[in-house]
């Protein structure tokens, strides 16, 4: 994941984002923003927020291989074997110290790209 066949991506703001057409996706774009909002204010680890973004995803409105998102796609695709917070209480306090390394090199990893994610999908998405 993070070595040399890290992905990379190239992330810019797109213009051909239609408005909302209905409130689900107003709603959905909102809760994106917030998220993005939390990343980058270090409220939300990137690894926590690929996992809410990617649920979004069908509903915010955006083609299914938008550069932005798929950040959060690459995040949940290489850390889908480490447990998200909800169900942490479920693994024992052993396992989830031998996985802190592997935590703490995801959020290392996923700064290098995530945050201009964040950031064009704020753009793109902020109420105005």
């Amino acid at each position: 994941m993070h070595g040399e066949n890290a992905i990379h991506f190239t992330l810019g703001v797109m213009s051909t984002d239609s408005p909302a057409y209905n409130e689900a996706q107003i709603k959905a774009r909102g809760e994106l923003v917030s998220l993005c909002r939390a990343m980058l204010a270090n409220e939300l680890s990137f690894f926590e927020g690929a996992i809410r973004a990617n649920s979004l995803r069908s509903t915010v409105g955006t083609p299914d291989h938008d550069p932005d998102l798929m950040a959060f796609v690459a995040i949940a695709s290489e850390t889908d074997h480490l447990p998200p917070l909800h169900s942490q209480h479920l693994w024992s306090a052993s396992a989830l110290q031998r996985l802190q390394p592997e935590f703490e090199k995801t959020e290392i990893w996923a700064k290098t790209f995530a945050p201009q994610a964040c950031k064009n999908l704020i753009e793109r998405f902020a109420r105005k």
